[in-house]
């Protein structure tokens, strides 16, 4: 029986990542941040879990080679830094999205506009804005229709499914 998992935002290959985001990545060197990621990613995923990775993969081809160390049945949803031709990624992701529709969710890069949750989905779940989150209009609650699964929120590791409501 194999699980579901979501992560976004690796940003593999991308030295200033560890300087835009160092409480998350508080590594001295960029080897050290690949094999905690790798680590921490093997420790949860098995060889047939279906891994969703929403954006941001990988920002060179080093980077996106060390796909292949990752366990688990990969399925890539674009992101902004995603640049590479579609053959490069399905070299190591099982298939390559723009935007998937997973039971009540959307699963995007970028969050979609609210207009989006009222017609088509319940749920967004994303990418994108790292170590931030989509706030009500109130501005002090966290918007529950949006979970963001940077990894940056979940201590560089994928989120299993049965997480993402808690």
């Amino acid at each position: 029986m194999s699980d579901t998992w979501f992560i976004s935002d690796l940003h593999l290959g991308h030295s200033n990542i560890l300087r835009f985001e160092p409480v998350a990545r508080p590594f001295e060197a960029l080897e050290e941040m690949h094999e905690a990621i790798i680590a921490r990613w093997n420790a949860v995923v098995q060889k047939y879990d279906k891994v969703f990775v929403l954006g941001d993969f990988a920002f060179s081809r080093e980077g996106l080679e060390l796909a292949a160390r990752l366990r688990g049945q990969k399925r890539l949803i674009l992101g902004n830094h995603d640049t590479y031709a579609a053959p490069d990624y399905l070299k190591y992701f099982r298939s390559v999205h723009g935007v998937v529709f997973w039971g009540d969710c959307i699963l995007t890069h970028v969050p979609v506009h609210p207009s989006q949750l009222e017609s088509r989905s319940r749920y967004n779940v994303h990418g994108h804005l790292h170590s931030r989150q989509i706030s009500k209009q109130s501005h002090l609650q966290v918007d529950p229709r949006y979970i963001n699964v940077s990894c940056e929120q979940n201590n560089l590791t994928p989120i299993n499914a049965s997480e993402l409501f808690k």
